[in-house]
């Protein structure tokens, strides 16, 4: 069976190759305005890029051999496949009379395309995407040149979209202008008939809304009538993609993850952009989870993450976005007194946002129902925000913010971000939004008042009376788990972001609901059967996707485990010439550069041994072990960097269950 198996790999392997290079040679022209446009498929690029992978790759790249299957790094591949479009834009072939069109270049985002070409003077050109009505219009302006990278995104799916592009001089005046019809591929099953318009606003603050994270929906993008204008070939984990700045995002990759106490969290991350490209991979060796925000505008990235010293989910990272090491850790074990640290899941952390101005840190912590702003340099707490209840009769009342009249308290809270809904606020008042679910199932409180909806809640804070009062209160609909909230300061719209409702609203598990911030108003509503994690406004850098990738050969950053030497007595306990082979259906091998991937059921490797001429190394994960049923099945890929083992032949065994079996894999690290 495992050799057939391997078989069908292999043969499914070899068909994806001849197609690609079948594929590579098709072209077609389209004709028009006096022009044509020459469109390339996906697989011309994936075949072209294939010369300019050893200027890109690290030197690590080619020092490993064996019979463990070989995949390439996402960061390698986008890198080769820019440089092979910009050396097609530099050779000046493609005019604006007889331009170049490639749909998903990158084989990343089914419903975009890139169009290239050169013009004799500078000019600036606005691309414009039609829509089926004009405020489902996708504009878009960039920068004066002679050379163009023009990203179109918006594009339909399974039907021509009408694209024209302009060309535009100093005076932004129309010197010439190219129309032509684009066609894509159908939606996947997975994306069909999922958005449906409760109530449509051509008004609406946002033009677009970006829907990420949850199990049964990949990131998509539906515009005012409900149309899906944009998704993602592949899913991330749970939790979604998270925007940052310049037009890129951070996606957790969904099948490779860290063993813990509970839910096994990504430990593989990529800074990408709304075209696909990859460029930096972040390995965080115990994992992230649940958020990702910039520090600063293309700063350092903010996560939540795990100590696994007996919890999970228990950390706020302060992650270096160049050299992807972790600078600067909030362990909230530290911070808190022993209360509620009575599981391993025990905080919970579901949001972390910085302030710049306070170099402040504000965190929600889901399972002790508690918000709270945390000094960054120190990690002193400053202030305290819950229920009082909660916390009477502990040392954490010191640090509780005083309630002000009638305070209704949010319950297993998500997405705590400071906000500004007045115009001048008064010296040390700061206005706090929270996506109150209202829900108690983690940890129930004997006080809770089993009200039935869930609320978008603004609280005042007085940081020096430290003293809190309700602002205003927005109820919606019970969303018991995931779920965000995002005020829109200019135009004072609400968006209210239910990714899991209970019960269900004509068989949809998730709401958007944009409301007006004074009246209440429902302006606009649409349902996402699937449900989601987070949504958010689409509005995407489209200047800096105009312009080639950064060349970058050090692309891998951040640690992973690595293998260490093993003692005499623990080589003498393993007997290799007797183990029997592994024969578990789940466990499946993979290597990317010099990371080696294997697959298992949650917790059932304890160590990855390498057995080699000279030594023995092995790679521990058998440091935590699962407490919550809800993730004991999970299947995915452990990780470990390889980098450190000497130059030698390795045999490599696993250990399972305490009992040594043979993989009849092989490593060849050469000098």
């Amino acid at each position: 069976m495992r050799i057939s198996n391997r078989l069908k790999e292999e043969v499914k392997a070899r068909k994806a190759k001849w197609q690609i290079q079948k594929n590579a040679n098709r072209k077609t022209v389209i004709h028009g305005e006096g022009g044509t446009i020459t469109l390339r498929p996906k697989e011309w690029v994936e075949h072209g890029a294939l010369e300019y992978e050893g200027l890109f790759g690290r030197k690590e790249k080619n020092a490993y051999r064996g019979n463990i299957r070989e995949e390439k790094m996402y960061s390698l591949t986008s890198q080769s496949k820019d440089w092979f479009l910009e050396l097609k834009l530099r050779s000046d072939k493609y005019t604006f009379k007889n331009m170049l069109a490639v749909i998903d270049p990158y084989n990343e985002a089914p419903l975009t395309a890139l169009v290239m070409f050169s013009t004799i003077t500078d000019y600036r050109v606005r691309a414009t995407v039609f829509g089926d009505i004009e405020e489902t219009n996708f504009v878009y302006e960039y920068p004066s040149q002679k050379r163009h990278r023009i990203p179109l995104l918006g594009l339909y799916p399974g039907r021509e979209t009408k694209v024209r592009l302009e060309l535009l001089d100093e005076q932004e005046m129309v010197c010439d202008t190219r129309t032509f019809m684009l066609k894509t591929d159908p939606l996947p099953e997975d994306l069909k008939d999922v958005i449906t318009v409760s109530k449509m606003n051509k008004k609406s603050a946002f033009q677009n809304i970006l829907v990420a994270g949850g199990i049964d929906i990949r990131p998509c993008v539906f515009d005012r009538e409900g149309k899906i204008r944009y998704y993602l070939r592949r899913k991330p984990k749970g939790y979604g993609i998270f925007p940052l700045s310049k037009g890129r995002f951070l996606f957790m990759e969904q099948d490779i993850s860290a063993p813990s106490f509970t839910n096994p969290h990504s430990i593989q991350m990529y800074d990408m952009d709304f075209l696909g490209r990859v460029g930096r991979t972040y390995f965080v060796e115990n994992g992230a989870h649940h958020t990702v925000e910039e520090k600063t505008p293309d700063g350092n990235l903010l996560t939540a993450g795990n100590s696994l010293e007996g919890h999970s989910e228990d950390l706020v990272l302060e992650i270096d976005r160049t050299t992807g090491k972790i600078l600067h850790t909030l362990k909230l074990e530290d911070v808190f007194d022993e209360t509620y640290q009575d599981m391993m899941d025990w905080a919970h952390i579901n949001s972390a946002s910085y302030d710049e101005e306070q170099d402040s840190m504000l965190v929600s912590m889901r399972n002790i129902h508690s918000v709270a702003k945390f000094d960054w340099s120190t990690n002193e707490m400053k202030w305290l925000m819950a229920d009082p209840r909660f916390w009477e009769g502990t040392p954490m009342v010191d640090k509780l913010l005083k309630p002000i009249g009638d305070v209704p308290w949010f319950y297993q809270q998500h997405a705590v971000f400071e906000v500004n809904p007045v115009s001048q606020p008064e010296e040390d008042i700061r206005y706090i939004m929270v996506f109150d679910n209202h829900w108690h199932k983690r940890r129930k409180v004997k006080f809770f008042d089993k009200d039935k909806q869930s609320y978008i809640s603004f609280y005042e804070i007085n940081e020096k009376e430290k003293t809190v009062k309700l602002f205003k209160r927005i109820p919606c609909p019970k969303s018991k788990i995931r779920s965000n909230a995002i005020f829109a300061e200019e135009e004072r719209r609400v968006y209210i972001m239910a990714g899991f409702l209970v019960p269900e609203i004509d068989e949809n598990l998730g709401l958007i609901r944009e409301v007006d911030f004074d009246t209440e108003e429902v302006l606009s509503e649409y349902y996402v059967k699937p449900g989601f994690f987070r949504a958010h406004e689409f509005c995407p850098d489209m200047t800096s996707l105009s312009k080639a990738l950064v060349q970058n050969t050090d692309y891998l950053l951040g640690d992973l485990k690595r293998p260490v030497l093993a003692p005499k007595e623990m080589c003498e306990r393993w007997e290799f010439e007797q183990a029997p082979s592994v024969n578990h259906a789940s466990i499946c091998y993979r290597r990317r550069e010099d990371v080696l991937y294997v697959r298992e059921v949650d917790h059932l490797i304890q160590k990855v041994i390498f057995c080699g001429k000279e030594n023995v190394w092995y790679v521990d994960f058998g440091d935590t072990y699962q407490t919550m049923k809800t993730f004991e099945n999970a299947v995915y890929y452990i990780a470990m960097w390889m980098d450190v083992l000497p130059s030698d032949q390795y045999d490599i065994y696993l250990e399972i269950e305490d009992k040594l079996q043979k993989t009849g894999k092989k490593i060849w690290k050469q000098k």
